[in-house]
């Protein structure tokens, strides 16, 4: 699964396609844990859960920490609810759009998906590429560091990204490093596959909060 945690600051739940990796690391006798990944994906319909995040800007020698809410439906409809720093509503809405709701500045910032996407540095955006996992397995060394951990690191990349998952192979801890920042997540009251209605992702400017469209 494609980095839960990012989303946060941005996470993403994409599917997976089952395509034969060249540089997975296998270990004889040993729990190929992507695959273990990708068959707990397939299974994936919906996500709700509550997630804790601690975000580490090396050059600023400053920490962060950020809690809030996700709701996911597949194929690729987000919600994620930040109570703390501040409040704040991110949508993203079938991969057309982007919402961002910041209650404190009485103000929206909507955009097109791709045209938002195409405006982050150049390393972050390999992390969007909702259900784009054949890729990454051809383009990533995948190394199991432990029975349930699992290290991610694209070949053309400026990031590597570790996985903890349960016994489960759920995807539950997550330590995301962009050289200059270190993004720790931790999920915890995950409701899998349960109901949630297309409305969740939908939103209404009840306040009239100011809109800027990039």
């Amino acid at each position: 699964m494609k980095v839960i945690m990012i989303m946060i600051m941005f996470i993403s739940f994409p599917a997976f396609t089952h395509e034969k990796s060249t540089t997975t690391l296998n270990i004889e006798n040993e729990i190929n844990l992507f695959d273990k990944l990708k068959e707990w994906d397939l299974k994936l319909k919906t996500l709700k859960a509550k997630f804790t995040q601690e975000v580490f800007f090396k050059v600023a020698d400053m920490k962060q920490k950020v809690e809030g809410e996700i709701y996911f439906k597949k194929p690729d409809n987000l919600k994620i609810v930040h109570t703390r720093p501040q409040p704040q509503v991110i949508i993203i809405n079938s991969k057309k759009e982007i919402f961002i709701v910041k209650p404190n500045d009485k103000q929206i910032i909507k955009s097109l998906w791709d045209k938002w996407k195409n405006n982050l540095e150049p390393k972050l955006k390999g992390l969007f590429e909702f259900g784009n996992y054949s890729s990454l397995e051809r383009n990533s060394k995948i190394e199991n560091i432990d029975k349930n951990t699992l290290k991610i690191t694209p070949l053309n990349s400026e990031y590597s990204l570790v996985l903890k998952l349960d016994d489960n192979f759920f995807p539950f801890e997550c330590e995301l490093d962009l050289k200059d920042t270190i993004i720790k997540t931790k999920i915890t009251d995950i409701e899998i596959n349960k109901e949630i209605k297309k409305e969740e992702f939908e939103y209404k400017n009840k306040d009239s909060f100011d809109v800027l469209k990039l």
